[in-house]
């Protein structure tokens, strides 16, 4: 081909990398392949014209070991001073390219070593592309002793399993080290290499333990928080010192991660892109922080009755922690130095990290619950003076947030229990999760009911320890404003079965959901998914791309049904497409990548 014009044989002959520029693929009169996004149709959309494809220099082989960083750089020469586009497709969870450094970073946790993954780094300076790979791989450098199983019960379509965890030094502080912990694990019949099932991930409430139950239909992991930590960890100083030293680590998060890969290790029919971590009052705080914390290992966070804002707490629940973590004041540092109230501030976790902006999380909360009262998703934290229904919208997060005018655990006076419809995020056969595959964070939906701001309507005084909540019995008394009953993105759904995401194009369809219900009474809304008619207009960003990734400030063309235009990739590089309408009929958004 020296020596061609350029067209299909000059482009075939581009050498497929290997780390050392000029390396040529022995197969060279072949199409380049197609998961690399470089298909016949962009082919024949060429200009004509000499041209040398970039090449890549990246070691063949990487290595890290758990808990410590990878900086590994990227190395693209184009012959001809191209501007060259560097993709990274493949990347293990918790992993980023920054295309403008041309740099992979990584610090993996302790239960990603042993892994290794390929990943393909492509080079496109708009007339070619080249590709070269890298083997990552992390070390298991830290290694807890494994699980192990006390008991088994053999039902129809499961077993249940009761396990003793016995801790070291890094699932437990220093002078706790070598106690036990009970957890009981369930695990389908059906589920094989072949037929994975998604692994729930429930965590129980304050004072509660693991809980028995079970069925057929998924994997569940049920671990013990006996200490009441918040299903987070304490101080390394305990239980001889006090805590007003030294730093704070999560042990109890590093147990239930444990417990995760003890499963995913021995069960080949766990399915690791649908796992997802769920609970209740102090369980759904637990859910949420570390469903936003470990946001790689999960996909989404399930939290009712949860308080996400660590320094929002009620003075009692402060004061219990405080024996634990240290006090806010004090605010000790984890051991990479991050100060551990803030970590459990769940509003900075969306404001400051990309990993947990990645993440799907529901939320339900009550009104005139006065244990964990509608502040703790209503009111701004201390330190980023947002709530976390504000950070929610304001920094795109895929979520479905409900509120009624119910307590903590009693259902709402008028509208009962689960009024609000909806579906399973893991089950579904249409709108379903994986971690692996990209889905559509709605915000601004000209459907959304108003949780208010955290203030009072004048009904009732407010209490450090309730907030504003009435009589879970009476209804329309509750203290806080807006509405009294409503949901953040109701009915807006999308057909995870349609997803193509590739380099050049990704296409999802999107449509607003309509199912059986009506309004009860007033100003209420409806039950069930009804929906009344017209389309819902909603801004719409993509998370949890995995080919079509862009770099801020990227200009990329979109078409939804008869709308159409260009936008510009946020700062963290995803991409909101505004007001789109929404039917009840689906139609497909379609996103472009400029040249």
């Amino acid at each position: 081909c020296a020596g061609a014009t350029l067209g299909c044989c000059a482009l075939a002959c581009a050498p497929e990398q290997t780390g050392v520029p000029g390396a040529e693929d022995t197969a060279s009169h072949t199409e380049p392949p197609a998961d690399d996004g470089f298909g016949p149709e962009h082919l024949a959309s060429l200009p004509m014209g000499p041209n040398a494809a970039p090449s890549i220099v990246v070691a063949p082989t990487l290595e890290i070991a758990e808990d410590d960083t990878l900086t590994a750089p990227v190395t693209v020469i184009d012959p001809d001073g191209d501007p060259v586009r560097v993709f990274a497709v493949g990347l293990p969870p918790g992993a980023r390219f920054d295309e403008p450094t041309r740099t992979i970073h990584f610090t993996p946790d302790f239960i990603q070593g042993g892994d290794s993954w390929e990943v393909q780094l492509i080079a496109d300076d708009g007339l070619a592309r080249s590709s070269a790979t890298t083997t990552l791989t992390v070390l298991d450098t830290i290694a807890p002793p494994w699980p192990e199983i006390d008991s088994e019960d053999d039902y129809s379509s499961h077993v249940r399993v009761k396990l003793s965890q016995t801790t070291d030094d890094y699932l437990d502080s220093p002078g706790y080290a070598g106690r036990s912990f009970v957890a009981r694990v369930v695990i389908p019949k059906g589920a094989s290499a072949r037929n994975r099932y998604p692994v729930r991930v429930f965590l129980h409430g304050l004072g509660g333990s693991p809980y028995t139950g079970g069925s057929g239909d998924q994997f569940r992991i049920y671990a013990h928080d006996p200490d009441n930590t918040y299903w987070y960890g304490y101080s390394d100083q305990l239980p001889d010192g006090e805590p007003t030293s030294g730093t704070v680590a999560r042990y109890t998060q590093r147990r239930v991660l444990h417990l995760l890969e003890w499963v995913l290790r021995h069960y080949p029919g766990a399915d690791p892109e649908r796992v997802y971590v769920a609970g209740s009052s102090m369980g759904g705080a637990g859910a949420l922080t570390l469903g936003l914390l470990h946001a790689r290992h999960f996909c989404y966070a399930h939290g009712t009755l949860g308080q996400t804002v660590a320094r929002n707490h009620r003075p009692a629940r402060i004061s219990q922690l405080s024996n634990w973590w240290g006090t806010p004041e004090d605010n000790l540092p984890d051991p990479q130095g991050t100060g551990t109230w803030d970590l459990a501030d769940l509003t900075r976790a969306l404001r400051d990290s990309h990993e947990a902006r990645q993440q799907f999380v529901y939320t339900k909360h009550g009104k005139d619950d006065g244990t964990i009262h509608f502040g703790a998703v209503s009111q701004a934290s201390p330190l980023t003076a947002l709530s976390f229904l504000d950070v929610v919208q304001a920094e795109a997060i895929g979520h479905y947030s409900v509120w009624d005018e119910g307590g903590h655990g009693s259902v709402d006076p008028v509208l009962g229990g689960s009024w609000w419809g909806g579906w399973s995020w893991v089950l579904d056969d249409t709108t379903y999760l994986r971690r692996d595959q990209p889905f559509v964070a709605f915000t601004n939906s000209s459907r959304d009911d108003d949780p208010g701001t955290g203030e009072g309507n004048g009904k009732q005084t407010w209490s450090d320890t309730s907030g504003y909540a009435g009589t879970v019995s009476v209804a329309g008394d509750t203290g806080w404003n807006g509405d009294i009953a409503g949901v953040l993105n109701r009915h807006l759904g999308w057909d995870t079965s349609t997803i193509v995401d590739d380099v050049d194009t990704l296409s999802i369809d999107l449509r607003a959901l309509d199912g059986d219900g009506s309004p009860p009474v007033g100003d209420y809304p409806s039950t069930g998914d009804w929906l009344a008619p017209g389309p819902i207009i909603a801004d719409a960003t993509v998370r949890r791309a995995q080919r079509f990734v862009c770099r801020p400030g990227e200009s990329v063309a979109w078409a939804f049904d008869d709308q159409q235009g260009t936008v510009t990739a946020n700062d963290d590089g995803s991409l909101t497409i505004p007001a789109l309408e929404l039917t009840s009929s689906w139609a497909t958004l379609q996103l472009t990548r400029l040249p």
